[in-house]
This record gives structure tokens, C-alpha cells and sequence, in this order.
């Protein structure tokens, strides 16, 4: 190894490091990737089961503003690795993209699994790369740059070995606390905590929430998607897809805007979201096609022949409205047009897509590094911020990571 490179310890195999660790490597430094997990990017493959949405194509303007009040400190990361620069990176991987009707990015034929393979095959093929999985991070002495890692013997499971390893540099991208099975415990924030490092508490994010339905409605509705409704929320409008669920309502459109759902409930104990079951007509329009009933008519045939509103959906509007409302053609349109849900509670975290908490942004200089510690960064979703599905959440583990590399290869 030439003097002027550095050996680098990243702890976390998931998007952020894998990335981070490619970009290190390709400097020449000494890598070395440590997981806790028995394989890596546990939740990339998670995240492929129903199609790899890998980033968005919008406006670089538009898309750092899904990052709400952090969208200054993406605007610069994005600024330096663009989704743009994703795909490209995919293309050199053999990894070909395509742009979606929705403006999502996923990869034309490959599996997030087979994504994966080649990902760590060219990994593997730096001679200064060395990967350690089934290796806990338990401690870190921030001052001496010594971290503990707790290891399993492969021949005895029960045979747990403590191991110091220190470093030039030392990268963390350990996950939030959401789907702890990929191994997004959230553990790690009590190491932080007890440096004196601020971490916020976590909340879901990217979730479903809870409500109670009556015993009937669970029964005849069960699961069912309602497609192109329109979902307010104070000043926040989404057009997009809602599933009723037994517990309550998810869906692209409710992830969305969980963040303004959550803080409402935190506030009020509820949150009140309001569709729109036919956004593409306005309420007169809607009167109009209800006053054309003929007598013979069941009121739930006409809705579905001229409204299209489904058995379903029809329920749905039976269970939020009075009888009067239901048999009032103008009170009926309104209710159409805007039908109020009172929600009560997220879904627990470990159903979350995401999370908000962690690393509180005060801790960061610009670059992702410790103030309070030289030569310590941090990245992905450790820290806190929150940003909503349609792969706004990979970009940012790519462009942290982007940053963290180029910051590093800076300093030689």
C-alpha cells in the first residue's frame, strides 16, 4: 500500500458502505467492511421484492425538496452525485436502467440479488478489500480511533471473540431502526450516546396507520387498493394509490406524507386525512351524475356504472358517512369529493419502510464527520432525516457515501 493511502474501517454492508467502500478502493486505500449480518445488503434485497426503484428522475431542484427541511444538505450531495451519476455507475456495474412512467429508475432485467452479486464481485476484486460479516460493533474509543467488534467462531456459534481493530478513518453506516431483521436495530445510537454524540429519538417513516374499522367493514373489505384518490392533509395533496387494510390505510400516497400524519398525531393524538374519490371531476360534476339515478337503480349499481366507484369503496363511504349523508345526493357528493379518516396511531416501527432519528445534524460538519471527532463519519439512514419512497431514500445512501469517499481521498 502506497504511504499516501489510508486504511479505512466501514461498519455497515448495506448500500451506503458497499458504495462508500467502492470509492475507497478505487483511491487505493485499504478497506476493510465489517456487518454484523451473515451476508450484506440485507435491506437492498428486501427493498428489490417489489421492483428496485433505485432513484427518481425529476429535476435535481424538485427532487433534493422531498428531503423537506434537510433539502439544503442533499441539494449539495446531489449536486456531486446525481442520480444521473447513479445510472451511469449502474451502466459501468452491467447494470442497465430504465425511467418509469412515474419518472422511478429501476434496472431493466436484473434482480436486486443479482445487482447485488456483481456489486461485491468487483468488490472483491481490489487486493485491499477485505470483508468480515458476523462481526458486531459493541464499542468505540472516538479519541484513539479503536473500535470493538464482537465476533462468532465459525466452528462453535457459541464461542464469541472480542476483537480491537483501529484505523486511519473510521465510517459508519448502520441502518435506522426500521425492519430489524435485515439488521436495522438502531443498537448502535447507545455507543453514540454515551460519547456525548446527540441522537434523536426514532419514529416510523414510509408507514401505514391505524384506525378502527367496524367489524363488518374488516370483513367485507379486508385488503383492497383504491386507485387515482386524491389524499389531503392540511396543505399537502397527493394523487395516487391508498390500500384499506383490516388495521387501518397505507399505500404510496399515505408513505408520502406519514411524516405530517405522525407529527399531527403527535400533537393531537389523531391526524384526519381526507380523500377524494374522484379527483378528476369536481363536486358538481359528481351531483350531477348521483341526480341521474333512475328509480329502479340501487344507488351502489349507480355509483359504480357512473362514478366507478367500486363494492369497496362503497363500503368505505358507507362506514364514514350517517345514513342521511348516504342517502343525500348533494351531502353524498361532498363526501365523495371529501371523505374524512381519522387516523390514531403509525403501524409499529419494525413495519416501517424507513425512520426518522439518529444523528442529530448538529453533530455533522458538511462533510458527514464528527465534530466532536476527527476522522469519524457517518452516513445513510443513522442520520436523522426523512425522505419518502420512489427512491429518494437509495439516492441518498449513494450520495452520502459519495461524499464521504471524496472527502476522504481529499485529505491525502
Amino acid at each position: 500500500m502506497n504511504k499516501s493511502n489510508k486504511k479505512v474501517i466501514i461498519f455497515g454492508a448495506g448500500p451506503s458502505g458497499l458504495f462508500c467502500a467502492y470509492h475507497l478502493l478505487k483511491t487505493g486505500h485499504q478497506v476493510e467492511l465489517y456487518d454484523h449480518q451473515g451476508g450484506v445488503g440485507k435491506k437492498f434485497l428486501v427493498a428489490g421484492h417489489g421492483g428496485l426503484n433505485l432513484t427518481h428522475s425529476e429535476d435535481l431542484d424538485q427532487f433534493a425538496l422531498k428531503y423537506g427541511k434537510d433539502s439544503q444538505h442533499f441539494s449539495s450531495y446531489l449536486s456531486e452525485f446525481s442520480p444521473e451519476n447513479l445510472r451511469q455507475w449502474c451502466h459501468n456495474l452491467g447494470v442497465e436502467t430504465f425511467i418509469g412512467t412515474s419518472g422511478r429508475v429501476f434496472p431493466k432485467k436484473l434482480k436486486s440479488s443479482e445487482i447485488l452479486f456483481l456489486w461485491l464481485k468487483t468488490l472483491k476484486e481490489f487486493p485491499n478489500f477485505r470483508l468480515n460479516l458476523k462481526h458486531k460493533l459493541i464499542d468505540i474509543d472516538f479519541q484513539e480511533k479503536i473500535a470493538v467488534v464482537q465476533s462468532k467462531d465459525k466452528e462453535d456459534k457459541e464461542d464469541k471473540k472480542e476483537l480491537k481493530i483501529s484505523a486511519d478513518y473510521f465510517i459508519y453506516g448502520l441502518g435506522g431502526a426500521s425492519w430489524k431483521k435485515t439488521g436495522s436495530t438502531g443498537e448502535w445510537t447507545q455507543i453514540f450516546i454515551r460519547n456525548q454524540i446527540k441522537c434523536n429519538a426514532f419514529q416510523p417513516m414510509n408507514c401505514g396507520f391505524e384506525r378502527k374499522w367496524s367489524e363488518y367493514f374488516k370483513e367485507k373489505v379486508d385488503r383492497y387498493p383504491l386507485k387515482n384518490v386524491k389524499v389531503t392533509l392540511a396543505h399537502h395533496s397527493i394523487l395516487g394509490e391508498v390500500m384499506l387494510t383490516p388495521y387501518g390505510i397505507e399505500g404510496t400516497t399515505i408513505y408520502a406524507l406519514s411524516k405530517q400524519i405522525r407529527e399531527e398525531i403527535n400533537q393531537f393524538q389523531k391526524a384526519t386525512i381526507y380523500l377524494d374519490l374522484c379527483p378528476h371531476w369536481s363536486e358538481e360534476k359528481v351531483l350531477e351524475k348521483l341526480s341521474k339515478k333512475k328509480v329502479k337503480t340501487s344507488l351502489s349499481q349507480h355509483l359504480k356504472k357512473s362514478l366507478h366507484i367500486s363494492k369497496e369503496c362503497n363500503i368505505l363511504l358507507k362506514e364514514l358517512t350517517t345514513d342521511d349523508e348516504y342517502k343525500t345526493s348533494s351531502s353524498l357528493a361532498k363526501r365523495i369529493k371529501n371523505l374524512p379518516i381519522e387516523l390514531n396511531r403509525p403501524r409499529p416501527m419494525e413495519e416501517a419502510i424507513s425512520t426518522s432519528g439518529g444523528i442529530d445534524w448538529q453533530e455533522l460538519t458538511p462533510n458527514l464527520e464528527l465534530k466532536k471527532y476527527p476522522n469519524h463519519f457517518v452516513m445513510g439512514e443513522m442520520i436523522d432525516f426523512d425522505a419518502p419512497t420512489g427512491g429518494y431514500l437509495l439516492q441518498a445512501a449513494f450520495s452520502m457515501a459519495y461524499r464521504v469517499a471524496q472527502n476522504i481521498n481529499s485529505m491525502l
